[in-house]
């Protein structure tokens, strides 16, 4: 009965080829993303190694059930055929989330989880840029390829291994099915209270290098049915309330008289990019730049996420991203929340929601009319393909004109929000424009040259409109994109963006300000400006208070912006504060500025609170 049955030693081998296939796709993603893990050593791959063991145990569950469990076809053709598809299944499922994520990594910054996949089904995204994908990520789909081969090349050869006595008694069959169970259990569970999940990678690695030592098929996995958040208890509801109170209320006159108001979402739109913030000689959106002399500037605008999906709920319900999922996605999405159309609503506002891209995407149509929006414009309402890029849109200058259009057939005052989509993969150029956007480091800053250009095209126009004069425009982006530059990807340039407020006929919307402020000031703002004066909910407040703060949940850890400083913070603790201008986050001043440590840690506990808090009682509105 101890002598180990040649099955089960076939069934060892199969593992160790997964988890050998799992280790090389961990190889490749650090090769291909190096320059985000400056400080990863051999411990970080061993920790990951760690992890890919357990995540292949898990994987492993479904082959253990089938080819362990006692039968008497073990050795038909018919059995290990069935065996070989699911055990290839399971390995292209596995390969494929680790090296889609070698890419997807550089956009979000952490491993891929259950919403991302939930974001893939949302209208028709996916399959429209699949060609593109191919196309742009060949190599990708040629190391699966490969991969794929060496694992049928080594699992025939293990199949081919002489069984030996094909005789093994039900006993001995029974006894071997439990230990191998054991085995795969414990090293896919763990031997703790709790199952092993990703928060236990921190206990071992530094928070740079936590998506090092994970692997996209575990954070998938583990992330699945994780939808509802649990309370977090840290202060006392009297005590929380003196530190943050998302329920606002204006009691002063309004600073402008009724203004049209737009806010323009340029996608992945960095501060890396524009000259007139980063102070740097490199001239991508000369025109932004030239509009940015004649605006209110914010120079430490910090974006509340790393996604499209994380931006708009910021933006337009002041609700950062503090969980792992995005609002949209969630099981919360459809709690009640407070918006802009909603509350400039009761100021007679008419509302509309532009965006280039094929109705469905991400889920904004559902949610501008979640959130009240009058109108949703997207390629469907353009109705015309000769400007569609073919792959992910219609081309940004020509959206952005007719969406001057239409706001000319709007009630006035109106409020718009106009979202652009050029500047995103696969960075789409009007085949007129061939060699006018040129010159770039990359196909992004090209195509960041190419919206900006958009942008000029726009102004221009609306310009002549009888309704410009009287328009609040508001410019800002979703989220960074992935970046070479280690000052923009590491935490603080990674969600470094612009925020712009330029009003045509009043000159004292003018000047450059550096405080910190954040994608979840903009409604209050706007609420404050146009003279609101019921109470509301918003995470954020207006750019004109005394001390603004931007949270934001990143690569399994939370962000804090505030006054001076960054606080990194994970598993309930402070893991660093860093000045804003050590853009490079050394040195960690956590231990020489303990006050300061402690005032953002409260801060950001309280963010957290309020927000699982109030997402779970669905409480995120001014109760009547």
């Amino acid at each position: 009965m101890f002598k180990v049955p040649q099955y089960v030693k076939k069934f060892a081998l199969k593992f160790s080829v997964f988890l050998l296939l799992f280790t090389l796709c961990r190889i490749l993603f650090f090769v291909f993303n190096y320059n985000q893990f400056p400080e990863a050593g051999l411990w970080d791959f061993a920790v990951g190694f760690g992890f890919d063991i357990v995540t292949t145990s898990i994987v492993f569950i479904p082959l253990v059930v089938i080819e362990l469990f006692p039968n008497q076809w073990r050795d038909t053709k018919v059995f290990q055929i069935g065996l070989k598809i699911l055990f290839f299944t399971l390995l292209f499922l596995a390969i494929l989330m680790n090296l889609a994520d070698i890419e997807y990594f550089k956009f979000s910054s952490s491993r891929s989880n259950i919403s991302t996949l939930k974001m893939m089904t949302y209208g028709s995204d996916f399959l429209q840029q699949l060609p593109s994908f191919i196309k742009d990520f060949w190599y990708l789909f040629l190391i699966a390829l490969v991969l794929m081969y060496l694992a049928l090349k080594i699992y025939n050869r293990i199949n081919n291994i002489d069984n030996g006595s094909k005789k093994n008694s039900w006993l001995k069959q029974i006894f071997w099915f439990l230990v191998m169970s054991l085995l795969i259990i414990v090293s896919g569970r763990g031997v703790g209270l709790r199952p092993i999940d990703t928060i236990n990678v921190t206990t071992y690695v530094s928070a740079q290098n936590v998506s090092l030592a994970l692997n996209s098929t575990f954070t998938i996995i583990k992330s699945w049915g994780k939808q509802a958040l649990k309370p977090k208890q840290y202060f006392s509801d009297e005590e929380l309330k003196t530190i943050f109170n998302p329920i606002k209320q204006f009691d002063k006159q309004k600073i402008l008289d009724q203004p049209n108001v737009v806010i323009i979402m340029l996608e992945s739109f960095s501060v890396e990019y524009i000259a007139s913030i980063n102070k740097t000689n490199v001239v991508n959106t000369p025109f932004l730049d030239s509009l940015i002399g004649e605006s209110l500037v914010f120079t430490n605008c910090y974006a509340n996420g790393k996604k499209s999906l994380d931006a708009v709920p910021s933006i337009i319900s002041s609700i950062p991203k503090l969980m792992d999922q995005e609002f949209i996605t969630s099981i919360y999405a459809t709690n009640q929340i407070e918006s802009l159309p909603n509350l400039l609503k009761q100021l007679n506002y008419e509302s509309a929601f532009f965006h280039g891209a094929t109705n469905g995407s991400m889920n904004f149509d559902q949610f501008a009319s979640k959130v009240g929006f009058d109108h949703y414009f997207g390629r469907t309402e353009y109705n015309n393909d000769e400007d569609f890029d073919g792959v992910w849109g219609i081309f940004d200058e020509e959206m952005f004109k007719w969406s001057v259009d239409q706001m000319s057939k709007m009630k006035k005052p109106f409020f718009s929000t106009i979202f652009s989509m050029s500047s995103h993969p696969p960075y789409l150029i009007p085949e007129k424009y061939k060699g006018k956007f040129t010159g770039g480091e990359t196909p992004m800053h090209n195509s960041v040259k190419y919206t900006d250009y958009a942008l000029q095209q726009f102004f221009a126009y609306a310009k002549t409109q009888s309704w410009y004069a009287n328009t609040l425009f508001i410019i800002t982006a979703d989220h960074t994109p992935a970046s070479g530059n280690k000052e923009y990807f590491l935490d603080m340039g990674n969600m470094h963006i612009p925020l712009v407020f330029f009003y045509p006929s009043d000159s004292t919307f003018k000047g450059v300000e550096d405080k910190v402020v954040a994608q979840i000031d903009i409604m209050p703002t706007i609420l404050d400006i146009v003279g609101y004066n019921q109470p509301f909910y918003a995470f954020g407040n207006s750019i004109f208070a005394d001390e603004n703060f931007s949270p934001s949940y990143v690569n399994n850890k939370y962000l804090l912006f505030g006054k001076k400083h960054l606080l990194t913070f994970l598993d309930d603790k402070p893991l660093g504060l860093y000045d804003l201008n050590d853009r490079l986050l050394n040195p960690n001043r956590e231990g020489q500025r303990v006050e300061v440590t402690k005032y953002l840690e409260k801060k950001i506990k309280a963010y957290i609170q309020t927000y699982h808090r109030d997402l779970i009682n669905n409480t995120m509105t001014v109760n009547e």
